[in-house]
């Protein structure tokens, strides 16, 4: 698309941007007071640095979890492109007109602390042109543990029996396959929540307070196999990054939200839950693959209160956000399982969209749901 004319880092400092210089800058020393909120995952740091056609901005933030570039300005022809990946090219992501909106272009995310990016403009007859106006850095985790307590809605009750989903990956393979569907939500790019692919087709559901119009489905990315990849944690796998569309359906007292990714064909090949309709009883097995705190995919299936050891439903009659809508659990999650599936033991389907903690934490009933979203699944709208 062009020659390699320049490559230049461009360097941030906590104050801000020194012009014409890097953008780099150091993590929050851990001894500060808490600089982050309990639903946050990212932090946004002002760039302001125009691109030029054929030259690479390095973008480098010290620890970062990751790196997610937000541009405004942004012109580009039917053949023009911005790139974002990583220094050895091992992520890469590339986005062009259709990808933007009112002159706004929020980048898929790169693992790591660094991003190379890179306007590419093509002899297309329109004169491509983008700023990079600001990036997220994921918190590392020592900012992730600096977070006040209590982060969200959901509740550990007692020691927290939830383990990394490789855990399950041998010993209990229906789990870890239904875990394959569920993804984490970074949501404006800052906050984050848990969503899963449901049905057969390109539908995604997460909670209303995650997720609740179609402004902010279009400011969150979805990723899916985010995961430790050995049992005692570690080393991450790169999730696989798709980013929100349309809205379908949503519900404030249910707290659901059916919504679409742009690029399904990417993730299709991924296990998609079915829904489970009736109503779930009092006693019956189930089991929650999430993103607590945002981290790497966890599966919870043990409840140290009951005769076998493992979670089931308590209360198939509980109120949630409203009278009797929810299934109550003494499952662990925390916050950012919000939008986790509830699925049963009995039937391998979802009955449960997790949402309120408070030990019991509970799960909106989808019996009532499933009423409300059956024509989105039916049909291709």
């Amino acid at each position: 698309m062009g020659s390699d004319r320049t490559k230049r880092t461009v360097t941030a400092l906590a104050a801000g941007v020194l012009a014409g210089a890097a953008l780099t800058a150091a993590p929050a020393a851990a001894t500060e007071a808490p600089r982050y909120r309990a639903d946050q995952i990212a932090q946004l740091e002002t760039a302001d640095v125009p691109l030029a056609a054929g030259e690479t901005e390095t973008v480098a933030h010290e620890d970062a979890a990751f790196i997610k570039a937000r541009f405004d300005g942004v012109v580009l022809g039917g053949r023009d492109r911005i790139t974002v990946a990583s220094p050895d090219g091992s992520e890469s992501h590339e986005f062009g007109a259709a990808d933007v909106a009112d002159g706004v272009l929020r980048a898929l995310s790169i693992e790591g602390d660094t991003a190379e990016i890179r306007l590419w403009d093509a002899a297309d007859g329109v004169a491509a042109t983008a700023r990079l106006a600001a990036y997220a850095r994921g918190l590392n985790e020592d900012e992730l543990a600096s977070r006040p307590g209590g982060a969200g809605p959901e509740s550990v009750c007692g020691r927290d029996d939830s383990e990394n989903a490789a855990c399950y990956r041998e010993t209990d393979p229906a789990a870890w396959d239904a875990s394959r569907s569920v993804a984490r939500l970074i949501i404006e790019d800052e906050y984050y929540c848990t969503a899963w692919i449901a049905d057969d087709s390109n539908r995604i559901m997460t909670n209303n307070h995650c997720v609740g119009s179609q402004a902010e489905a279009r400011a969150t990315e979805v990723q899916f196999g985010y995961e430790c990849v050995e049992c005692a944690g570690g080393d991450t796998r790169t999730p696989l990054k798709v980013r929100g569309a349309d809205v379908l359906a949503t519900h404030y007292t249910l707290d659901f939200t059916l919504f679409t990714v742009d690029d399904y064909a990417a993730i299709a090949h991924l296990p998609h839950l079915v829904i489970d309709p009736r109503h779930a009883e009092v006693g019956e097995k189930v089991f929650i693959p999430g993103h607590p705190g945002g981290k790497p995919l966890r599966i919870s299936s043990e409840d140290r209160r009951t005769l076998g050891g493992q979670c089931l439903i308590d209360d198939n009659r509980a109120d949630g956000r409203g009278y009797a809508t929810d299934l109550s659990y003494y499952c662990d999650t925390q916050g950012g399982s919000s939008g986790s599936p509830v699925l049963s033991r009995t039937s391998g389907a979802v009955v449960g969209l997790h949402h309120l903690g408070g030990c019991p934490n509970s799960a909106a009933r989808m019996d009532l749901v499933y009423p409300m979203i059956a024509p989105y699944l039916e049909w291709d709208f």
